[in-house]
């Protein structure tokens, strides 16, 4: 018995049904989405700058300083320390760090994110990288006066830039396990209750609004300035405050939503009050998602429900397709 078609031809159609599938379905890479985790251990690294200039280097080394200072006056962050960076010899200006830069540095230096701050002709420019995809955070410059020499604006540029990172980070805090209950919730009065660590100059009150948000991460825009990577999956509002902790009610959330140790939190009057204080203009709230996104149901859409069915058969004959074309 012969088939109608030679064992070449059979062949080349099966390929084309297991490209098909390829074509028709979103490419791996368009699927690829990382959910970003928040951001304790930072390392800023010594800021680039033309050697030469004396006067600009040793501006530039008093602002290195001064910038750790300013990261860890809340408690939110711990920031590397210059004999560590030196023991593990990596405490050298950098500039522009690729994935894979960010990625090593990451893992040798056990941090979350990565600060590199540098001169290019007269603009400033300040990177932060995330370690676990290697992504970028958050990009920004400033551009310096011709006039004015370099060394008299540095630190007041490098201290603008650091401010508009701090504000645009789309979370204030973080829930944690309360050490006696064990869980990162726990019920009380009928409510379901979180508690967590909001640092220690936060300025939040008993009523404040509270939301847990999932920041998706993708290649293409850094990670705090790309709106639709904010997701808000609970809401919440604050029954009670010590110091740098925070207790939180549930009012409503995604159906079948978990709340976890290290969700992140953000407040949003507090955020307010953060650009406030840092004396940004710009409105960075206005790239975060405000309304509650899918809260009460996590039911697929209509679109989507007539969708599933192709995908779901594209990809089972796309499957039945490549076992039959190894079988040959």
């Amino acid at each position: 018995m012969q088939f109608g078609i030679g064992t070449r031809s059979f062949k080349t159609a099966l390929a084309a049904l297991v490209i098909l599938p390829a074509i028709l379905l979103p490419s791996a890479k368009a699927l690829a989405k990382f959910e970003h985790q928040r951001i304790r251990r930072i390392v800023v690294f010594p800021f680039r700058v033309d050697p030469t200039d004396k006067d600009l280097s040793k501006v530039a080394d008093e602002t290195w300083w001064t910038a750790r200072e300013k990261l860890t006056e809340s408690k939110r962050f711990l920031v590397a320390s210059r004999n560590f960076m030196t023991a593990k010899e990596v405490f050298q200006p950098r500039g522009e760090l690729k994935p894979a830069d960010a990625l090593i540095l990451g893992r040798l230096l056990d941090a979350d994110a990565l600060i590199s701050v540098f001169l290019d002709d007269r603009t400033l420019n300040m990177r932060v990288y995330e370690t676990t995809n290697g992504l970028t955070l958050w990009s920004g410059q400033v551009h310096l006066e011709p006039a004015i020499p370099l060394a008299r604006q540095f630190s007041d540029a490098t201290e603008k830039l650091l401010y508009e990172f701090l504000a645009a980070i789309p979370y204030q805090g973080y829930v944690i396990v309360d050490p006696l209950i064990n869980h990162p919730t726990y019920v009380e009065g009928g409510n379901l209750m979180f508690k967590a660590e909001v640092g220690l100059n936060a300025q939040i009150t008993k009523g404040e609004s509270v939301q847990l948000i999932r920041v998706g991460a993708e290649a293409t825009n850094p990670v705090f300035q790309a709106a639709e990577n904010i997701e808000v999956y609970a809401e919440g509002a604050v029954t009670s405050v010590d110091r740098q902790i925070i207790t939180v009610a549930v009012t409503r959330r995604q159906l079948g939503a978990e709340i976890k140790s290290g969700a992140l939190v953000r407040i949003p009057d507090e955020m307010q009050r953060l650009q406030k204080a840092f004396g940004v203009q710009e409105d960075v709230t206005k790239n975060l998602a405000v309304e509650l996104y899918k809260v009460d149901d996590d039911q697929p859409t209509d679109e989507q429900k007539k969708r599933q069915p192709l995908v779901t058969s594209l990809a089972f004959i796309g499957n039945l397709a490549l076992v039959l074309l190894l079988a040959f």
